[in-house]
């Protein structure tokens, strides 16, 4: 009880900017969520259109969380500097975080439009032998197409919501992605089941439905930066001015550790997702479905991340030293309860979360016994997920790199792949990779924040 009461002021100020994250992260994630859960429901006992849609998000997140993590630099800086309070730095800083959003949203959208020829090859060199999934590989298409075209929008956005999580508001996203989130699902429900007059899409209607929600928040979130009354102060420094390339840099040089950490860590899960392929179309839906899943509980991770990212920013720029330990102490103390709830849930509603997203007996067996090993690994996730984050709060970020490479890369993937193809294990061995590497992942990350907490504090 004293330890409770000792860190209760700062669990009630992680979960007060962490809250409006869940609830936008959410948002995010239920997007791929309803997309999974309709689209499969739209196959019944058909794995075809769930297949499809593993195959396209696979490629496409890739693409994605490249250019995510570099549009994560703009957090902890404008934090600093909002900690310190220097206005005009703040708003330059978002003009220049706008500009440099902007920049990778284009790059993101030619190297996604080059990559797709990669889609129709991919069934034919993942295939098992005396199997196919060319079916799969051409409904992908126009499903992943639909994506593409959705990432400039999405990183307009994505350029504000950093920005305003940079000053403490995370609020406004929560309010914006829960209305695209309901847009998304309605018209996931038009599209993919051709209601409304509208003809039957299937998994091209999921990407469409997405496109046109993710456009609806990138309209709503600037609009709100030009109207808001509280933003106007930062508004006043917009110019030509403004763009440095100074500040290109520095968000270049905080944002491109993160996001190589991001394509490691996320491409051991896609590739994990991709592999699965080649053991059939029961397997690679089996993995969606576990993945998305498991997503419920990185959900909450991402956000308390996102919410130690801020404060920790905060405390380095106002130069609070005897806030950070205990800030540190109690992110940990909500993340480990957190993993622990939903390793449990895991385990007792394995099967009928399962069926949430299919009729296919095959695919719901599979999915349950996936998910008594992705119980295990929720603890050394979410330990590695939210040192990441306050590594990221500390601009302590080029450290990451050699140790996602020596997780995933060197111990990850190769012992999945010899547990999946060497023992026989298939996607089963697979996700023990995954295990092996996370757990790395979060014993190496944690002794970083170790060491910083020291330097800070002396």
């Amino acid at each position: 009880m004293k330890m409770i009461s000792k860190y209760t002021p700062y669990y009630k100020r992680i979960l007060a900017l962490a809250m409006p994250v869940v609830l936008a992260q959410a948002g995010q994630l239920t997007t791929q969520f309803a997309d999974t859960a309709m689209v499969g429901n739209f196959g019944g006992e058909d794995p075809i259109p769930l297949a499809a849609v593993s195959l396209g998000s696979s490629l496409f997140l890739l693409i994605y969380l490249a250019a995510l993590g570099l549009a994560l630099a703009i957090t902890p800086l404008v934090g600093e500097q909002y900690a310190k309070g220097d206005s005009r730095e703040v708003g330059y800083l978002f003009q220049n975080g706008a500009l440099f959003c902007m920049l990778i949203g284009v790059v993101a959208t030619i190297v996604a439009v080059a990559l797709r020829p990669f889609i129709s090859v991919l069934g034919e060199w993942m295939s098992a032998p005396g199997q196919s999934i060319e079916a799969v590989a051409a409904m992908a298409l126009p499903y992943y197409d639909m994506l593409v075209w959705s990432i400039i929008p999405l990183m307009c956005f994505l350029a504000v919501k950093q920005f305003l999580e940079g000053i403490g508001n995370t609020k406004t996203a929560m309010w914006i992605t829960l209305a695209g989130n309901m847009l998304n699902i309605i018209l996931n429900y038009i599209f993919i089941f051709g209601k409304c007059g509208c003809e039957a899409m299937g998994a091209e209607g999921a990407g469409l439905a997405t496109l046109l929600s993710r456009l609806m928040q990138m309209v709503a979130i600037v609009a709100y930066f030009f109207l808001a009354r509280g933003l106007r102060i930062y508004r006043e420094f917009f110019g030509r001015v403004a763009i440095k390339v100074r500040y290109l840099v520095e968000l270049l040089k905080v944002g491109y550790p993160i996001s190589f950490q991001m394509i490691m860590e996320s491409a051991a899960f896609i590739l994990t997702s991709i592999l699965a392929l080649s053991f059939g179309e029961v397997a690679a839906g089996s993995m969606q479905v576990a993945f998305s899943i498991a997503n419920i509980a990185w959900m909450i991770t991402v956000a308390l991340g996102s919410a130690s990212t801020i404060l920790v920013s905060h405390i380095v720029g106002a130069n609070q030293r005897e806030e950070l330990r205990p800030m540190v102490n109690a992110t940990y103390h909500l993340g480990i309860c957190w993993a622990t709830f939903m390793a449990i849930v895991f385990l007792l509603f394995r099967t009928p979360m399962a069926s949430l997203f299919t009729d296919n007996v095959e695919v719901i067996a599979l999915t349950s016994q996936l998910m008594i090993l992705i119980s295990i690994y929720q603890f050394s996730d979410a330990i590695q997920g939210l040192s990441i984050s306050m590594l990221r709060g500390f601009q302590d970020v080029k450290i990451v790199m050699p140790i996602v490479l020596c997780s995933y890369v060197v111990l990850n993937i190769p012992i999945g792949c010899w547990l999946a193809y060497g023992a026989g294990m298939e996607c089963r061995g697979l996700v023990i990779g995954l295990i092996v590497g996370l757990s790395v992942a979060a014993l190496l990350t944690s002794l970083r924040i170790r060491y910083d907490v020291k330097r800070i504090a002396r």
